[in-house]
This record gives C-alpha cells, sequence and structure tokens, in this order.
C-alpha cells in the first residue's frame, strides 16, 4: 500500500468524522433552543466566590446606608459608682404557694411569626424600588430576562429562589438576609406591572419562602 493511498484513506474517514461531528451539533442546537428558557431558571450548581459574596455585601451596604440611622448616643451607665451600694435583695419573699415565673413556654403556644424592624422595612423598600425600576416595561418577560436584571443590579444567583413562569408572569424570590438579619423580597414581572413585596424569614436556616 503506497503512502498517498493510506493519507487518501485517512482524509476520507476525516471527513466522515467531521460531517457526523456537524449533524451532531446542528441536532443539540435545536434542542438548545426549546430548554434555554428552563435553563434560565435553574441557578448555577457551583457556590457564589468570595469575591461575589463581598461584592453582595457591598451593595446590599450602599442600598440600605439611607435606612441605617445614626448610631445612638453614649448613655450613663448602670453601673454603681464607687460611693454607690447594688440594690440590696428585697426581703419579702414569695408566698409558699406562688413560684416564681419562668421561660419554658407553654406546650399550647404557637411560634411568633417573624417581622422586619424598622430598618429591614425600609431597606426592603429601597431594594424594591430599583427592582421595579428595571423589571417594569420587559416585553413578554422571561426567567432568563428576569435573572439577568437581577444580577446586573448585584443579586447573585445563590439568593435568587423560586424562579418560575406562571400564566405569563415571571415570579421569583430573593434572599436578602444578612448577619442575623431575616429581611427577603417576594417579586413578580408580568411587562408594564411589577410587584415586590417584603417579609420576614428567620434568619437562622435554609431559605424556605412560604413554608
Amino acid at each position: 500500500m503506497t503512502l498517498n493511498r493510506v493519507l487518501t484513506g485517512t482524509g476520507t474517514a476525516a471527513l466522515a468524522v467531521v460531517a457526523l461531528a456537524a449533524c451532531g451539533s446542528e441536532q443539540a442546537g435545536g434542542r438548545q433552543q426549546t430548554t434555554a428558557n428552563s435553563v434560565g431558571a435553574q441557578a448555577p450548581a457551583t457556590s457564589p466566590s468570595p469575591d461575589a459574596q463581598v461584592a453582595l455585601m457591598e451593595m446590599l451596604k450602599r442600598v440600605g446606608a439611607p435606612c441605617v440611622p445614626d448610631a445612638p448616643a453614649a448613655t450613663e451607665s448602670d453601673d454603681p459608682g464607687p460611693d454607690e451600694h447594688p440594690p440590696t435583695r428585697p426581703n419579702e419573699l414569695l408566698p409558699v404557694d406562688e413560684r416564681p415565673p419562668t421561660n419554658v413556654p407553654s406546650p399550647t403556644a404557637t411560634p411568633e411569626q417573624p417581622q422586619l424592624n424598622g430598618v429591614e422595612a425600609c431597606e426592603g423598600r429601597e431594594h424594591g424600588k430599583r427592582i421595579a425600576k428595571v423589571l417594569t416595561g420587559l416585553n413578554k418577560p422571561t426567567t432568563i430576562q428576569v435573572r439577568q436584571k437581577l444580577n446586573k443590579l448585584g443579586y447573585i444567583d445563590s439568593r435568587i429562589h423560586g424562579l418560575k413562569t406562571e400564566r405569563g408572569v415571571v415570579r421569583f424570590y430573593l434572599d436578602l438576609r444578612m448577619m442575623g438579619g431575616q429581611l427577603a423580597l417576594k417579586g413578580t414581572a408580568a411587562g408594564k406591572k411589577t410587584t415586590i413585596k417584603t417579609f420576614a424569614h428567620p434568619a437562622e436556616g435554609a431559605f424556605k419562602p412560604g413554608k
């Protein structure tokens, strides 16, 4: 067998491989178009980088800056001075048939729903205004568009939850809890109408809105 024949045979096989690869690419392209919207609704599996976390904290601090009150002035200490004595123990004793109150909750008591404090409520309004500004007016919004708009504002994927489309309305949650805070947002984007609502979510544990 000559060298030219070997090269010719190799070239034919290579062309066949290229043709098969091209066919596979066309089929993959068709599937990609049909699944693009569902992919956009899912957050990437990778964890946010330290830089992304720092950028998020800086953004949250910047947005909430108008809501943070000035530091309170120093108050007088309740500790007794050198010429003062701490209050003495009361002489009165509890009646025999009474017991001191305890902090143990009643078995029938229900846990209180978390509530936002004044600063968190203000921060929620500030976030709501900037989000509504970029989402209002989207023509037939999709989950991909909403995620991209939120990312551009600084809300990282790990803080975006429940992103989905229902009857032409894109719904989502934002977990804005930071350092013991309870702030969370619930949003909808429907073209000309965007709604952003604040609510309190327990500071500890995984983010599970509506549960």
